[in-house]
């Protein structure tokens, strides 16, 4: 699930990123970073009056109110329909949600933006089966047409053989066409025969990094299109169809209407990774100037490398970018790995691999070092903790530096938090640390059945994602889908992470499926949507801006067709965003 941490460690090389990743386009190419037609040119000064409706605020303790008045993107009233008749004047648009749900726009406290739209362009493969993976190929080739590559994202491991998959099943598709598809974590991909040939893959070739990063090969030493890790990856897909700054920013463009139709009105981007950090935020503020991004960016500047000091980096872009809808003022520093590749930090050894018990990759003293000078100059920290030992040494060194510095308004946080040790958990509270949830992984998948239970035996793999425990201890939790990261199932769309912060059960299969143990770790719809509203809107200090409904605030809603809490907990992502504003504009529509 750790797509980031790897990725980072390959193209942080500069001869990497200059030999394969051009620099990002003019910003005076209006054809590229101009927004989407009526809806997003309209100015957010329109007045609007909603009401007859179901208003979930997200503010603790309130009731459910029917109207909702915004006017130049800021709401001026909250209440019942009666009170919001006094606004609607001959300027008003008036809106009769008709029963539907008005609620604070998703914030998203974890979700990688740029790379999440780059790599999963194309075609979807999340499905069980080769035969279903297959089906859709042919589906999508009849699609498509003639095109000078096809690319995907999301094949599953569990659909193929040990061996992997291989070239022949998509030379029978595309015999002529080189085809590059990434598996759902983002470690390996599948390529045809053409792709190789293009790249210059033979039997005779080397491989990237032996042992590690490799093709795969049949018993003879031929290539099988099994591409394992990334620089096996990039060492087919960018001499034929490179990722340059033109593909980046076309691919954020596309996906940032689907954004919007998900309800994010707010997000964080928990690392930038496949281009330097400052040409990242260059594109955020590209679309900004433009009227044309749809959300309130928050960033960070990702740090594994011992040997840089990233205090000044984050500081200079914290300087550099901060205006109303882009700032860079976070220090995400990687902890440790996953438990897939055996690189979760964990305080005993593996169950299926007792000589490793995983490592942190920043010494202990290094960590302990950069996170109290980083506390000291007023940074937030942001921490990818997988393992029960990542957790440990980063809440210690989050302990030191705030017993050393002077106090503050902290909103460090500590992400994924997958096995959290049971003298810990009480640690997140007492130190006012906020912990930050993938939860559509905690479910009992494939990936989980097959890989978590393997690598860490029955009884730690029994008590992981425990957001229940989290929350009655006192402590803040937010969601975010960390998109496009994911073992089995990856997505941005925060109704489905929300289903199952509240089931614990794959959607879909609620029916067939127990929840994923233990089972009172489900936490409650009302906590779930406070996780993905304010609290995310705290975490990423715009909670005075967003994150309720509430007088004053900036006009970030969306509509819902259904009220969630009419609906059994396993149609809680049945429900469809038919109208999304963000500063009072509306940027998606189907009412």
């Amino acid at each position: 699930m750790c797509l980031a941490c790897d990725w980072a460690e390959y193209v942080k090389k500069q001869d990497a990123r200059e030999a394969w990743i051009t620099r990002r386009p003019s910003s005076d190419d209006p054809a590229r970073l101009d927004g989407r037609p009526d809806a997003l040119a309209r100015a957010s000064g329109e007045h609007i009056v909603f009401r007859n409706g179901v208003v979930y605020t997200a503010v603790a303790g309130a009731s459910i109110e029917s109207a909702v008045v915004i006017d130049h993107g800021e709401i001026i009233y909250v209440g019942d329909d009666e009170g919001a008749s006094a606004f609607e004047d001959s300027s008003a648009r008036v809106v009769d949600l008709d029963g539907r749900m008005l609620l604070p726009g998703f914030v998203e406290a974890h979700i990688h933006p740029i790379v999440g739209s780059t790599i999963t362009r194309g075609v979807d493969l999340q499905f069980d089966t080769l035969d279903e993976t297959l089906a859709a190929l042919r589906s999508y080739k009849d699609e498509i047409g003639a095109v000078d590559i096809v690319r995907g994202f999301g094949w599953r491991y569990t659909a193929f053989p040990p061996t992997g998959p291989v070239k022949a099943d998509l030379d029978a598709i595309w015999p002529d066409t080189p085809v590059v598809l990434f598996a759902i974590d983002g470690h390996s991909a599948w390529a045809n025969s053409r792709a190789l040939e293009l790249a210059g893959v033979t039997r005779d070739a080397p491989d990237p990094n032996p042992g590690f990063s490799f093709f795969q090969r049949d018993e003879s030493g031929e290539p099988t299109g099994w591409l394992v890790e990334v620089a096996a990856i990039f060492s087919v897909l960018m001499p034929i169809a490179p990722y340059t700054g033109e593909y980046i920013v076309d691919a954020l463009a596309d996906w940032m209407p689907k954004a919007s139709a998900a309800g994010i009105t707010s997000l964080f981007d928990a690392g930038i990774i496949l281009i330097p950090e400052e040409e990242g935020f260059e594109i955020y503020s590209d679309f900004e100037r433009r009227g044309a991004l749809p959300f309130r960016l928050v960033g960070s500047f990702y740090h594994f490398d011992p040997a840089v000091d990233p205090v000044p980096i984050i500081t200079g872009l914290r300087d550099r970018f901060a205006t109303e809808l882009v700032s860079a003022r976070v220090l995400k520093i990687n902890i440790d790995g996953g438990d897939a590749q055996r690189t979760a930090a964990m305080l005993e050894p593996y169950s299926d691999d007792p000589s490793t018990s995983g490592d942190t990759i920043l010494p202990i003293d290094v960590l302990n070092e950069t996170v109290l000078r980083a506390d000291l100059e007023g940074l937030d920290l942001h921490f990818h903790s997988f393992g029960d030992r990542g957790i440990r040494v980063t809440l210690d060194a989050l302990e030191k530096a705030i017993s050393a510095n002077p106090p503050r308004d902290r909103r460090h946080t500590m992400a994924h938090l997958v096995v959290v040790n049971d003298a810990d958990l009480p640690r997140f509270a007492e130190l006012g640390v906020i912990g930050q949830f993938t939860s559509q992984w905690a479910v009992p998948d494939a990936f989980w059945n097959g890989v978590t239970r393997e690598r860490w035996g029955d009884e730690r793999a029994n008590s992981t994602y425990r957001f229940g425990t989290h929350l009655r201890t006192g402590a803040r939790l937010t969601l975010g889908t960390d998109w496009p990261a994911a073992s089995h199932y990856s997505t941005y769309e925060p109704l489905k992470a929300i289903q199952i912060a509240v089931t614990r059960q794959e959607l879909g299969r609620e029916d067939s499926t127990e929840p994923l143990t233990p089972a009172d770790e489900r936490i409650t719809l009302d906590e779930a949507l406070r996780a993905n509203t304010i609290d995310a809107a705290f975490q990423l200090r715009l909670d005075d801006t967003v994150g309720t409904i509430e007088v004053g605030k900036r006009a970030d809603l969306i509509v819902l067709d259904k009220n969630l809490f009419d609906l059994p907990p396993a149609q809680i992502s049945s429900a469809r965003v038919v109208l999304t504003l963000m500063d009072g504009v509306i940027r998606h529509q189907e009412l």
